[in-house]
């Protein structure tokens, strides 16, 4: 037998259901106002210490001011009080300059140099259809003003930056023809920066990515199916110095040599975690070697580690720099934009890199003395070059990768001389095409070098 409930007990309960809903709702949105109220107030003191600093300034301050140039410094000081070395305040002129790099295009004169040890600057590589090829400076060339400013007391960001410039614009070059100063005028324009380099070695397939950009998957691609159809048994990716380019080129690069899985996934804001990149089943079939050293970051750093976690190969050289973070970049209305670390990178195999950086599995670092003749090494006077090879095709003999003359490899981490070498790149830093018989890779750029 059923049992009726009463209409007057009927509506005491949803009077009390309503209760309780209204009870909540209240509660819930008197602390998002709270946290809102809390939120005008903390703004409200920031504008208002700002317009009395811009009061006084302009009050009282003897000197012109630039406008555009304040608003920059006071949103580079904004982002620099975050105390995040990663996320940056970019103005409009470097966000384009920036966009150029992605697509593997730079303003300048295209010609990378080194700090030499006159104190002057000596050129490296000088890239094809750039205006340095077009009036015929060559490598080795040492460059000693520019305009008419010696460079002899000049450090490595300064002379970049002279370097660079709106295309069209003209720089006047001074340097040493047999101890002899000659001058020539360049005009800055873009140039072709290619990302990927390749060349056979013996059997192997070395493979220099100086960055992961939009193109870099496709030129990878090219370069392993050339190389195969060489006759390589085995590749080596030489990723010394690669800072990272892109997050989407480096999984995508990955994509094309791993099996499915997860690549990585980010750990966002209230430790929320989401999937970024997977690759699906598509693999290349070779054993693979990735070398590292102290200034391989981010998205290379995530290529090495992926390319050991799935299987795939080993790691050799040193540790690389620890930097496992997600950024984005948010652009303003005025063109300007600010590059923010929103996330961790976790690797969808392993744990995250981030400030810890990636242990090779064999390590070989280059003494001081192989660090100053970095620009002179060809592939096989390369000691980390050599080593990695020697893993590859011992890998290829379905061996462990220990090599016919190394002993078994400890997983201690670089010595700091290890990454003493950087490239001198933007954020995502170019690469040469290949060569006959040196790439120009195979001596990755130095923490002394100057690109443009």
């Amino acid at each position: 037998m059923k049992k009726k409930i009463s209409v007057s007990l009927a509506i005491a309960i949803a009077i009390i259901a309503m209760t309780v809903t209204f009870s909540v709702t209240m509660i819930l949105a008197m602390q998002m106002f709270d946290k809102t109220v809390s939120d005008v107030n903390e703004k409200q003191v920031m504008y208002n210490k700002l317009a009395e600093l811009d009061k006084i300034t302009r009050d009282n301050y003897n000197g012109t001011i630039n406008d555009q140039t304040l608003y920059d410094m006071l949103s580079t000081g904004y982002i620099a009080g975050l105390g995040d070395k990663f996320s940056k305040y970019y103005t409009a002129k470097q966000v384009n300059e920036i966009n150029d790099t992605a697509s593997g295009k730079l303003m300048g004169i295209g010609a990378d140099m080194v700090k030499d040890a006159s104190g002057y600057f000596r050129i490296v590589k000088v890239y094809a259809g750039s205006p340095a090829e077009n009036v015929g400076l060559t490598k080795d060339t040492i460059v000693t003003k520019l305009d008419d400013t010696d460079l002899k007391a000049m450090p490595l960001d300064t002379v970049k930056s002279m370097l660079k410039g709106e295309s069209g614009t003209v720089i006047h070059i001074t340097y040493l023809v047999n101890n002899e100063e000659q001058t020539v005028d360049l005009q800055r324009s873009v140039y072709e920066t290619p990302s990927v380099e390749f060349e056979l070695n013996n059997s192997v397939g070395y493979i220099k990515i100086a960055t992961f950009n939009t193109d870099t998957a496709a030129k990878l691609d090219y370069a392993i199916n050339s190389l195969k159809s060489q006759g390589a048994v085995a590749l080596v990716f030489d990723v010394r110095n690669n800072t990272g380019g892109t997050l989407s080129a480096a999984a995508e690069c990955i994509d094309l040599l791993c099996p499915a899985g997860t690549i990585v996934s980010g750990v966002y804001k209230d430790n929320e975690t989401k999937v970024l990149y997977t690759s699906d089943e598509k693999e290349v079939d070779l054993p693979m070697v990735v070398l590292t050293n102290g200034n391989t970051a981010f998205g290379a750093e995530l290529f090495a580690t992926s390319i050991r976690d799935f299987g795939k190969g080993k790691i050799v050289g040193t540790k690389t720099a620890g930097r496992g973070t997600v950024q984005k970049m948010y652009t303003m209305s005025d063109g300007s934009a600010v590059d923010l670390t929103v996330a961790v990178m976790v690797p969808g195999k392993s744990d995250s890199f981030d400030g810890v950086g990636v242990t090779p599995d064999y390590e070989k670092a280059l003494t001081p003395e192989e660090e100053q003749a970095f620009y002179d090494f060809t592939l096989t006077t390369d000691p980390q070059i050599v080593r990695a090879s020697e893993v590859a095709e011992s890998l290829a003999k379905g061996n462990s990768g220990n090599g016919p003359t190394q002993p078994v490899p400890t997983e201690s981490a670089a010595p700091a001389a290890s990454s003493s070498s950087q490239p001198a790149e933007e954020s995502a830093p170019p690469a040469a095409d290949s060569s006959s018989s040196a790439p120009a890779s195979s001596a990755p750029q130095s923490s002394s070098a100057a690109q443009d």
